[in-house]
Formats: C-alpha cells, sequence, structure tokens
C-alpha cells in the first residue's frame, strides 16, 4: 500500500526522504508475554514530504488496521512533571476562553487524564470521546465518556470548547478530521479547538529517529498545521511550541472566510524543506554512532535500560532490536509493569525493579523528565551513566 496523494492538500507533488524498515505497527499496546510481543505485525515506514504544503506523512501506513484492537494505554498522568505541563496550559485555557462552568469535550481524551483536570479547574461538566477509554480510572461524576471515535452526534452536544491533545498524529485523513469536526458543530455555537500535536520541525532538527514510529502516520510543522487549519474553515487565533519545543499547540474557531495572517513560527513550504533535506543527508550519521556505541555497551556487557516506555522505546528499539542488549524498559505508569515492548519483547519493569538490577547505563528516552528520573535514580543509591535524549 502506498499513498502518492497528499492527505492534506490531496497534492501529487510528493517525494520520500526517509525510511524505517520492519517497524511495530503498535507501540502502546499492552502485550503481556515476550512470544506475543514478537509475534506483533511489522510494516515499513517511508516518510513523504509534500512540495505543496509541508506535511509529512507515512507513505505506507495501512488504514485498515485497527490500532486499538489489542488494547492502549498511553497514561502519562503518572509523572509530576508531565502533570503540572497539563495544569499550566489548562489554567491558560481556562482563564483566555472564560470556560468556567461550561461544557468541555476532548476528542482522543484517552484515560481521561486532561478532561479530568480541565473540570475540576473550570467546573461545569466535561466529556471524553476515545474508543480507548477504559472505565474506572476516574472518579468525577462531573464528566461523561463516550468509547467510540469522534461522530457527528459529539457535535450535538453543545461544547463551549474542543480540545484534542495528541491525536491528530495518529490520524492519516487529516483534511478529513479537521472538515468532519467543523461540519458537526451546531450552527449557532462556535467553539475554541485547541490541537496539541508533537512537531516534525524539532525531530528533523535534532535527527530524532525515536519520535518516527508507525502509529504515529502525521506529522506537522507550524505551518503545514496553519496552513490545513485555515485550508479547512478554521481562523487561527493562536499558535506556539511548548515543552521544551516538542510540542505545537493550536487554538483556532470555525470560519467561513479566515483571514491568511501568519504567525512568526509558521515557515515557508521551502524553508521546511531544507530541514527535511539536512535530515536526509545526515540522519544515517546519528543512527551509526548509536549503534556503535549500543554494540560497545554489548560487548563489554553492560547492563543498560530504557527509562520511558510508549512510542518513543519502540522508535528506539526498532533500529536496534537485532543488538539484544535491552531487556528492561522502565516505565512509572504501574498499568504497563510486567508487559512487554510491541515487536521488541523488552519487559516493562516499575522503577524500583533498578535496585536490585543495578544498571550501568539508563537511556532517557524524553530529556524532559531528566531531573525526575535523575533524582529518582539517585534516591535508591544508583549512579549509572545516563543518557538523555
Amino acid at each position: 500500500m502506498q499513498h502518492p496523494v497528499c492527505p492534506s492538500c490531496k497534492s501529487d507533488q510528493v517525494e520520500a526522504f526517509f525510511r524505517i524498515d520492519n517497524a511495530p505497527v503498535y507501540s502502546l499496546v499492552t502485550v503481556s508475554s515476550k512470544e506475543e510481543a514478537l509475534a506483533v505485525p511489522r510494516k515499513d515506514i517511508e516518510l513523504g514530504f509534500c512540495n505543496h504544503c509541508g506535511f509529512v506523512f507515512n507513505r505506507l501506513f495501512d488504514t485498515s488496521i485497527d490500532y486499538f484492537a489489542m488494547g492502549y494505554e498511553d497514561q502519562q498522568g503518572f509523572s509530576k512533571t508531565f502533570m503540572q505541563y497539563l495544569a499550566r496550559i489548562s489554567e491558560n485555557l481556562i482563564k483566555k476562553y472564560n470556560l468556567a462552568n461550561k461544557t468541555l469535550l476532548e476528542i482522543g481524551c484517552g484515560k481521561g487524564d486532561f478532561i479530568n483536570l480541565l473540570n475540576e479547574s473550570a467546573g461545569g461538566k466535561g466529556i471524553g470521546v476515545d474508543p480507548a477509554y477504559v472505565d474506572g480510572r476516574l472518579n468525577n461524576p462531573n464528566l461523561t465518556f463516550y468509547k467510540e471515535l469522534y461522530s457527528a452526534k459529539h457535535g450535538k452536544l453543545g461544547a463551549d470548547f474542543i480540545c484534542c491533545r495528541h491525536t491528530l498524529e495518529h490520524i492519516f485523513h487529516t483534511e478529513e478530521f479537521l472538515i468532519n469536526i467543523r461540519d458537526s458543530l451546531v450552527s449557532e455555537k462556535k467553539p475554541v479547538v485547541f490541537l496539541e500535536v508533537p512537531q516534525i520541525s524539532q525531530i528533523l532538527k535534532t535527527h530524532a529517529f525515536w519520535d518516527i514510529y508507525y502509529e504515529h502516520c502525521s506529522y506537522f510543522s507550524a505551518g503545514s498545521l496553519g496552513r490545513l487549519f485555515r485550508r479547512t474553515g478554521y481562523e487561527v487565533l493562536d499558535m506556539k511550541l511548548d515543552y521544551s519545543d516538542l510540542y505545537l499547540l493550536v487554538e483556532a474557531v470555525p470560519s467561513d472566510a479566515p483571514p491568511e495572517d501568519k504567525f512568526v513560527i509558521e515557515k515557508a513550504v521551502q524553508e521546511e524543506k531544507e530541514n527535511v533535506l539536512k535530515f536526509r543527508e545526515s540522519i544515517s550519521v546519528q543512527l551509526e554512532e548509536w549503534r556503535t556505541r549500543l554494540k560497545k555497551m554489548k560487548d563489554t556487557a553492560e547492563k543498560v535500560v530504557i527509562w520511558g516506555g510508549g512510542s518513543k522505546s519502540v522508535g528506539f528499539l526498532t533500529s536496534f532490536a537485532d543488538l539484544e542488549l535491552i531487556e528492561y524498559v522502565v516505565d512509572i505508569n504501574p498499568n504497563m509493569e510486567n508487559n512487554f515492548i510491541p515487536g521488541i519483547g523488552s519487559q516493562y519493569v516499575q522503577p524500583q525493579f533498578l535496585h536490585e538490577y543495578r544498571p550501568d547505563t539508563v537511556i532517557i528516552m524524553n530529556g524532559v523528565y531528566k531531573e525526575e528520573i535523575t533524582k529518582t535514580i539517585n534516591g535508591m543509591g544508583l549512579d549509572p551513566f545516563i543518557y538523555a535524549l
């Protein structure tokens, strides 16, 4: 399966620039045995750049797969650092758009951490829509959850504010998705739509190959996302980077005639292409450096663990699974414990496991958490060498 046309603007001016072979198609599923983990299907990734709108997407993405079939564990709310970030952006949105005692709706709510936080701070009513929601993790009578994909019926629930965090990157038909949200809304309301995604410009700049994995089929820069919003009938109210520039945040409202005013962080398509070309020229160096480093660790029988499960660990380990070096991946989410990394076979463990295991090296998958994780490691009387990606 190859998609020759850009799903964001329908242009056929698409060229490939990076490929990963045999990537696990799942990264956030809970797999209870190593055998089951190794049996997870694999498919190739081929990133394409649209020369018309600047959108980056996996041209080989299989849209027929049910990515929720095996369960989906994406809860990040166990990190103090992460929850401080969510609290900050939620308070800002509540004040900025006067959301107190309003009806707030989240598309792709996961296990409900963000909509719960919004509701607890703003009051009113909260609605979460996500087929991967798990009953029983929250006890908030002001929340209602729909374990299904977003559709026109949810637009009729009368939300005053709609948020969608880290969902659009999982959706291949991006243009249709934003149009469906706009068209689903009742005519008398024009709620603010807040959207947050990883931003591809930072991935390209830092050669972060671990942030490229199968479940993420869509990759946005500020420019490509701004163009998509305006083209699908939204006025972009604000656009910024946050969380050490890892995340791209957009606030918009439906509009019949959206203004074309651009934000400073929106770059022209040609400038975005230059970043793609630089990445293509130099990514092999980054991959080879890590392969050499990990092989040396294996040759000297070092104990190496990854800290931070989920997609980033799958993205990282996919390129080096043949070395069979890393047996354990630490994650503070207790729902991951004793499960196995899809397609790789490494086992999830809780931090206290390291007290007995005593690793020589810890690779932190997201440098934002370095201080928090290092404090935990040192608190166990351990002093391994730490790499923070």
